[in-house]
């Protein structure tokens, strides 16, 4: 199977340049513009793509391609390759994903802090329910799994049989790279040793839709979440759907998914890179609440980033949680938490004797986080019930 990371077949990228904010907002899809690209309307993959409209000129989103396809991993139909990477998902509409079992999934709660390492730590957290990195399962050389039981997944981490566990497949492009490198019949084991670490809930891998990159290469993103979803739910292991979208037609194709499958009782979001610029952030929260109601059943969203939306989103969904990062780098750069205002949340530096364990430090990070988010989430519901004056 060609993937992005085959080295017989992609040559090292040139460095990425400084992100451009003003570039970048003129290729944002934008709803409000009138229509879309003259050269979408004879595009054979309109149908799904929808179109892209963008605040300025370009004939179709070929004007993205690089012209360089020996050393370029995008999905596109000038690239050579472009038949292979369509074949090796079925084809880019979502309704071929192969149903799954309905899996009774555990509870979340509304703060899960992500924990990386154990060290500076002599104790558990106490955090009901602690969030892993889901790459941090495998060994990315043979492929193979690290960790079959919990006792050896608890001592890698820190953390104790009174939490669940729950991972999280938001990263970087090369590790999410890897995990679909690994091949179907590759990510099955490592699926099983999970379930038999006491692994209870997974994110899918959130594969990226670039705002620079052809269309197909958003489309086979999208393919890619639904169909390891698919894989995770197959096997036994209760999984979040990463709903990455560009466009509203990208969540208009989620909707109907979802609307056709109750075996999706979660999903997933991310406002911790593009869509979590000022601008673009409100907009992908109206999808996602507009997407929340449009379904017809309750979903429960687990969340990365975009405290300010919280309460938007908060509103369209049966339950929210939110997985936090801060708490548990902040703790091991020795700062600490305290309201600041009525709806923010500062640091401070919190200074500790050399050798000295953080266990009391990020206990009280997490508790100041945790009512923190339920301050948030507790206010849009309380707008929502509010009476509207007269």
């Amino acid at each position: 199977m060609l993937t992005r990371s085959d080295p017989a077949k992609v040559k090292p990228q040139a460095p990425r340049h400084r992100r451009n904010p003003r570039r970048e907002r003129r290729l944002w899809h934008d709803p409000e513009v009138a229509s879309a690209a003259l050269g979408c309307a004879t595009c054979p993959e309109k149908e799904i793509c929808g179109g892209l409209r963008l605040n300025t000129p370009f004939m179709d989103c070929l004007q993205f391609c690089c012209g360089n396809p020996e050393g370029c991993d995008r999905v596109c139909r000038n690239h050579p390759d472009f038949a292979d990477r369509y074949r090796e998902i079925g084809g880019f509409n979502l309704y071929s994903v192969p149903r799954a079992p309905l899996l009774n999934a555990v509870g979340l709660p509304r703060l899960v802090p992500v924990i990386y390492h154990p060290t500076a730590r002599s104790m558990p957290p106490t955090a009901a329910t602690v969030a892993l990195p889901l790459y941090r399962m495998f060994d990315r050389r043979t492929g193979l799994p690290r960790f079959v039981s919990r006792d050896a997944l608890g001592e890698a981490f820190g953390i104790g049989h009174q939490a669940s566990v729950m991972l999280t497949g938001t990263d970087i492009d090369r590790p999410l790279e890897r995990w679909w490198g690994l091949g179907e019949a590759g990510r099955r084991p490592i699926i099983q040793a999970l379930i038999a670490a006491g692994v209870g809930m997974v994110t899918t891998p959130n594969y990226s839709l670039f705002i620079d990159r052809p269309r197909w290469d958003d489309l086979h993103a999208m393919k890619r979440i639904a169909i390891v979803h698919e894989e995770f739910l197959r096997e036994g292991l209760p999984a979040a759907l990463h709903v990455n979208g560009r466009t509203e037609a990208d969540f208009a194709h989620w909707i109907a998914f979802l609307a056709a499958r109750p075996e999706v009782t979660h999903i997933a979001y991310e406002f911790t890179t593009g869509t979590g610029w000022s601008g673009r952030r409100e907009q992908h929260a109206a999808w996602l609440a507009g997407l929340a109601r449009a379904v017809g059943r309750p979903l429960h969203i687990i969340v990365r980033g975009g405290t300010d939306v919280l309460p938007v989103i908060a509103r369209a969904f049966s339950g929210i949680t939110v997985l936090d990062t801060s708490v548990f780098m902040k703790t091991m750069m020795r700062q600490q938490a305290y309201p600041k205002g009525n709806a923010a949340l500062g640091w401070r530096g919190a200074p500790t004797a050399q050798g000295a364990h953080v266990d009391h430090l990020l206990e009280a990070n997490w508790q100041a986080t945790d009512a923190w988010i339920g301050d948030l989430i507790a206010s849009s519901r309380s707008a929502e019930s509010a009476p509207m004056a007269g």
